[in-house]
């Protein structure tokens, strides 16, 4: 940032223009796929703290409520010498404030040739199980289709793929389960995902169509 790339305000409105722009640079940073076109991860990155400083001439001015406030003006580009220098660090908050944020677990038995019992385990965490958790399962058709390409195999559309129950409800050791069916008409080698949602926490799984 440039001694000239803020207009004057006062520090409240300073920091909370930088805190914007942090906000902005790790939403950019968040809305990267996590799957590349192969299907295979990608990495993310997050920004812990930013560290700042302006060099800025402080004056206080009073509100009309009679409040003073701390004002801040860029320092002058031809001059030499500042008033004052003003610096910190902006700390990411994690969601949730710090309290603990659910965790997701999802896991796929083969019953029969396209059935799949799926089980899902609700917790936070600091590892307290959640009991009466709603969660949610869906397909991810877009991420089954790069992943069966890259398997070397297309992939239209999921047909009547289906779950018994598409919303779960954890019963008191935090689990949930139900039966998931694959469309007898895709291909074997045909991936599909399954993802799982609890409020901002989420995870998914692939399994393999097979033999029909």
């Amino acid at each position: 940032m440039t001694d000239r790339s803020f207009v004057s305000g006062s520090i409240a409105e300073l920091l909370a223009a930088v805190a914007a722009g942090v906000r902005d640079a790790q939403e950019a940073l968040g809305s990267v796929p996590p799957l590349d076109a192969a299907g295979r991860p990608v990495p993310t990155y997050q920004l812990p703290y930013v560290d700042f400083e302006f060099r800025v001439n402080l004056e206080t001015r009073t509100t009309t409520g009679g409040m003073p406030v701390l004002y801040a003006t860029p320092a002058s580009a031809e001059t030499s010498s500042i008033s004052s220098v003003v610096s910190g660090r902006l700390v990411a908050i994690p969601p949730g404030e710090g309290r603990p944020l659910p965790v997701l677990e999802l896991t796929a038995e083969r019953l029969s040739a396209r059935r799949h019992r799926l089980r899902v385990i609700a917790a936070n965490s600091a590892g307290e199980l959640l009991t009466g958790a709603p969660v949610e399962l869906n397909f991810d058709l877009a991420a089954s289709q790069r992943l069966s390409q890259a398997a070397g195999t297309s992939l239209a559309g999921l047909r009547s793929s289906g779950f018994e129950a598409a919303v779960l409800t954890t019963d008191a050791e935090g689990q949930a389960e139900t039966v998931m069916t694959i469309d007898s008409g895709l291909p074997a080698a045909a991936i599909v995902m399954v993802t799982a949602e609890l409020g901002l926490a989420s995870t998914s799984l692939t399994v393999t169509a097979g033999a029909g």
